[in-house]
């Protein structure tokens, strides 16, 4: 799905309220992908905030089963119209203050903005790392044998029996 640049300038108060529920290509999930997106316009950017939720098929890292998790992600994305380069340097006119974690796409005379994409992004960015089944998840037995045991380095094994005397003792 995407969305006309000129659709949201367009729009009543340039804004515009989108409603997903489909598959994004590239995410494994369980029924659709929902998302409830506002694009607001604002002279030289576009601004996306809103929701997503998917129920993401995954596989768990300690036993390697399949497992399903649901995502929720709260988006807040930027897109420039034009390069962000020149944003920063002012030859736009307007100023944009980035703070930390923003994320910014260029669109660089794109006419649009491609829903997949931002989703697809958006909930790979926020899946778990690691992605456990269940945090009491022990592993597959049989595979404990591959794990790599810790061995000590034999220069320290003379501090396991050093004792330490206290002070005033």
């Amino acid at each position: 799905m995407k969305i006309s640049i000129d659709d949201i300038k367009n729009a009543k108060n340039q804004t515009l309220k989108v409603q997903f529920d489909n598959e994004v290509n590239g995410l494994s999930t369980e029924g659709n992908t929902s998302a409830e997106l506002l694009f607001k316009a604002y002279g030289t950017h576009i601004n996306v905030t809103g929701k997503i939720v998917a129920n993401v098929k995954l596989q768990c890292d300690r036993c390697l089963k399949d497992f399903v998790q649901k995502i929720d992600v709260d988006v807040d994305e930027t897109y420039m119209l034009g390069s962000l380069k020149s944003a920063l340097n002012g030859h736009s006119g307007q100023e944009i203050e980035l703070k930390d974690g923003d994320f910014v796409t260029e669109l660089n005379g794109d006419d649009e903005v491609d829903v997949d994409d931002l989703i697809y992004q958006s909930v790979t960015l926020n899946l778990p790392n690691p992605c456990v089944c269940d945090i009491n998840c022990i592993g597959d037995p049989a595979m404990e044998k591959y794990l790599k045991k810790e061995v000590a380095d034999p220069r320290l094994e003379v501090f396991k029996n050093m004792k330490i005397k206290e002070e005033g003792k």
